[in-house]
């Protein structure tokens, strides 16, 4: 049975780190459920739209392998502020699953003391708003059941990271036979 997982989007996401990693998630057989706050088209911060496979209060009660929040400063902000992706995300913590954020979105994780006491990394314009959390300045930390990247430019090494995760070694390097990214 394959993996599944749910990105969500809002308003102002960073195109780059929302596509990437779907593309190489999906590459990896993983299925990837990509969510808007509703089914309306979602425009990222450059304004490529995309339309949702569903909205977010249809897949609340969904069980996800991973859920991903992909950066953008208003989306992030947006997400942070949303109590049911507040509270998706700890089910997902409490229940022993897997959640990545990249780029400004660390800092939801660490707002709301979903990453207190963990590594992560964010983008060195959000370093200043975490408090509760141990930074690192590497472009992809893996901490327990937290995956977090710095930015658009490593949302290779971040996507590749989550299969490794998911997946183990042997297929993150199978996609990345086809996608010659640096690790």
């Amino acid at each position: 049975m394959s993996k599944k997982a749910a990105i969500i989007l809002a308003p102002g996401y960073e195109e780059l780190e929302a596509v990437a990693v779907v593309d190489i998630l999906r590459r990896a057989g993983i299925e990837v459920l990509i969510v808007g706050l509703d089914k309306s088209p979602v425009p990222s911060a450059r304004d490529v739209k995309i339309v949702p496979d569903a909205a977010l209060d249809e897949v609340l009660d969904k069980q996800f392998d991973l859920i991903i929040l992909p950066g953008g400063l208003d989306s992030t902000e947006t997400l942070a502020k949303d109590e049911r992706v507040v509270g998706m995300l700890r089910k997902q913590i409490d229940g022993g699953r897997m959640v990545g954020a990249i780029c400004a979105a660390p800092t939801v994780l660490d707002r709301h003391g979903l990453s207190q006491g963990k590594q992560i990394t964010c983008h060195p314009v959000c370093r200043e708003a975490v408090r509760h959390s141990d930074l690192s300045d590497d472009r992809v930390v893996a901490d327990g059941l937290l995956v977090t990247s710095q930015a658009p430019g490593t949302a290779l090494e971040f996507a590749l990271r989550l299969v490794e995760k998911l997946e183990g070694k042997e297929k993150m390097e199978e996609v990345n036979k086809g996608v010659l990214a640096k690790l």
